[in-house]
């Protein structure tokens, strides 16, 4: 598999430091995707079996490269009605979605989870919950007993709309997503595999593929 000049920077960096595992030169922890190749896939569990692959997700990082002091982060969304990329500026722990006419909407602030605990956005308060150690089935993360993931609850601000938790897990982003609904917590987005994967027709010789 032909490696992205960012993630070949990286694993020269390792194999110099003999480390097993880099993240970016002084960079703290980020509970968001940024590994060049690294696809997602989500499901609905609360769909019947047929919407439930029908409605399937997957999210690929095209593209992060340094930006505006943070990592710019360009990823793919796939799914049966189409397909579309978004990009985020990674910053400080912080992750702002930018938009076509400047500015951008923010999905975790700066200092998120240790300094900024409570923030507003989008119309929604939002707040750390908690802390929980995860296992998802079917999910082969690098941390063997499962990893550390952080749950957000969010609220309209005027007391109306929908009430959501979601966990996010470090360098993966949303792996799980609850809704409030008839007094009980739904699952309504779940992260059901994980794994690296090449661009078809990169280049020349390379091959499509994945791995664990």
């Amino acid at each position: 598999m032909k490696l992205a000049p960012l993630a070949a920077a990286l694993l020269a960096l390792a194999s110099a430091s003999g480390c097993d595992r880099v993240l970016l030169p002084e960079r703290r922890v980020v509970y968001a995707a940024w590994e060049e190749g690294l696809t997602l896939g989500f499901e609905d569990p609360s769909l019947d079996p047929g919407q439930r692959l029908q409605k399937r997700q997957q999210v690929r990082v095209k593209r992060a490269e340094p930006a505006a002091g943070g990592l710019a982060v360009t990823k793919t969304f796939t799914s049966m009605s189409g397909q579309w990329e978004t990009q985020v500026l990674q910053k400080d722990g912080g992750v702002l979605l930018q938009t076509e006419h400047g500015g951008g909407i923010l999905l975790l602030p700066e200092g998120f989870p240790d300094r900024v605990e409570r923030w507003e956005s989008r119309g929604s308060f939002n707040w750390v919950v908690g802390r929980a150690t995860v296992s998802l089935p079917g999910v082969r993360t690098e941390d063997p007993g499962g990893p550390v993931g952080v749950w957000v609850e969010s609220a309209g601000l005027d007391g109306a709309g929908t009430r959501t938790r979601t966990l996010y897990l470090p360098n993966i982003g949303e792996a799980q997503t609850m809704t409030w609904a008839q007094g009980r917590w739904v699952t309504t987005n779940l992260l059901v595999s994980r794994g690296f994967t090449d661009v078809p027709g990169k280049a020349a010789g390379s091959t499509p593929g994945s791995k664990p």
